[in-house]
């Protein structure tokens, strides 16, 4: 049986983040990383911060943005997810999606640093608490070869601990699921995971994109089939 590890991030963002904003700053040689403006604290100016694509009001299922009160949107109140809620800062718009191509494609890791920065400092100052330790979506390893790294892991290190890593195994290599639509994305992963060790009974999957939330169901039901409770998901941005 194999034993849950937890991951040691390099900074807990989740508890403080000064320390990463003066780091990526420097970085980026006190200039805004979107218009190029001076910036003399940190590395997105107040103006280009204010206009990134903040999610305010969202389905508390699966965070697409809503433009009224309602707590759920139609497709969770008539096919809920195994999720019970999901936290998205942004939509997958306007500069955000640049940021995390750069990251995830292009290993340009302040873009990702940057942006879970902002991300906790939102959710800490909303008062949005997650229940339970931080799971990363898991990379099958042809694909961890391929990349070289797991961004979600990365994202979950920087938000802080505690992470939890090899609770699963992604044991079938799928293919990319961009291009493909809702029921295509499914049946790529129907069986893509599968349980190395019993889960808790609360957990925090974590990703970067949710787009049609295929991979983060299938990965919630395998944790639920092992007696996982409560699911919540934390991820940078939602497509719509």
């Amino acid at each position: 049986m194999h034993r849950i590890r937890h991951a040691r991030p390099h900074h807990s963002t989740w508890r403080s983040t000064t320390p990463l904003e003066h780091w990526l700053h420097n970085l980026l040689d006190g200039r805004c990383r979107f218009c190029a403006a001076r910036s003399l604290q940190h590395p997105l100016c107040a103006g280009c911060r204010e206009d990134l694509p903040w999610i305010t009001a969202a389905c508390r299922r699966c965070a697409l943005p809503l433009a009224s009160g309602a707590s759920q949107c139609a497709g969770c109140l008539s096919n809920p997810p195994p999720f019970d809620r999901t936290h998205a800062l942004w939509t997958y718009t306007h500069g955000v999606d640049r940021l995390i191509r750069a990251f995830k494609l292009r290993e340009d890791f302040s873009a990702g640093r940057l942006l879970t920065s902002l991300a906790a400092n939102a959710m800490r100052e909303r008062k949005k608490p997650c229940h339970g330790p931080l799971l990363p979506m898991p990379l099958h390893p042809k694909r961890y070869r391929q990349r070289g790294f797991n961004q979600s892991a990365l994202i979950a290190g920087w938000l802080g601990p505690p992470v939890i890593m090899r609770l699963v195994h992604r044991r079938r290599h799928t293919p990319p699921q961009r291009g493909l639509d809702a029921a295509a994305r499914q049946r790529n992963l129907e069986g893509a995971f599968r349980l190395q060790c019993p889960p808790p009974r609360s957990v925090v999957l974590v990703d970067d994109v949710l787009t049609t939330g295929a991979s983060l169901a299938e990965l919630a039901n395998c944790l639920r089939a092992g007696g996982t409770e409560r699911i919540e998901v934390i991820v940078l941005a939602r497509a719509i």
